[in-house]
């Protein structure tokens, strides 16, 4: 069950209140909220719904769970516009899935405590991932992984801008094909 904060924002370690940390899990939702001015007028309990944020580190147990402040609705943005439109909050990174060397279960575990990326996996700290049997050697793999992608990045752009320049050179090929039937079409008319 989460834990409600109430005196700080933001009292968990690594919790630096920067809506850019990808270390965050971060997560707007709805709770009925007891409204304690209505249920005495009414003379019976009342609810409201109410916009609530969960953040946490991922890996770690302390969640922060209170109601959202217009400072959340700022510094996680995307996160809040996805909830507002009811689409899936996106977390930004690697998911953990397409890791080859990643097994379900230890997805699946990661998962449980809200590891959703391999950055949030790679940036986790040593005293959340002392924690976990054997996430060292994951970590160091994850490490490897995402290195080795982003030294792969300026080769698949210019993959991608090759096979646009192919592209195009085949448009314009089939373009000139076509008139060219068109021209010899008209020539044999005449």
């Amino acid at each position: 069950m989460p834990q409600v904060a109430t005196s700080a924002d933001y009292s968990s370690p690594g919790m630096s209140g920067r809506g850019q940390d990808s270390r965050l899990y971060v997560k707007f939702h709805m709770e009925a909220s007891h409204n304690e001015e209505k249920s005495i007028e009414a003379g019976r309990p009342i609810f409201i719904d109410e916009e609530y944020i969960t953040i946490m580190v991922p890996g770690d147990r302390d969640i922060i769970c209170r109601p959202v402040r217009s400072m959340d609705k700022q510094e996680y943005a995307v996160q809040y516009a996805a909830f507002k439109a009811g689409l899936e909050q996106p977390t930004e990174g690697t998911p953990l899935s397409v890791l080859p060397f990643l097994t379900k279960v230890q997805v699946a575990e990661l998962h449980a405590v809200n590891v959703k990326t391999a950055e949030q996996l790679r940036d986790m700290s040593d005293v959340l991932a002392q924690k976990f049997m054997g996430i060292n050697s994951m970590r160091q793999q994850v490490g490897a992984f995402l290195e080795a992608a982003a030294g792969a990045a300026p080769a698949l752009k210019l993959q991608a801008e090759l096979e646009k320049r192919d592209n195009t050179i085949a448009t314009l090929q089939a373009a000139l094909e076509s008139q060219g039937k068109k021209i010899e079409e008209l020539s044999r008319r005449k």
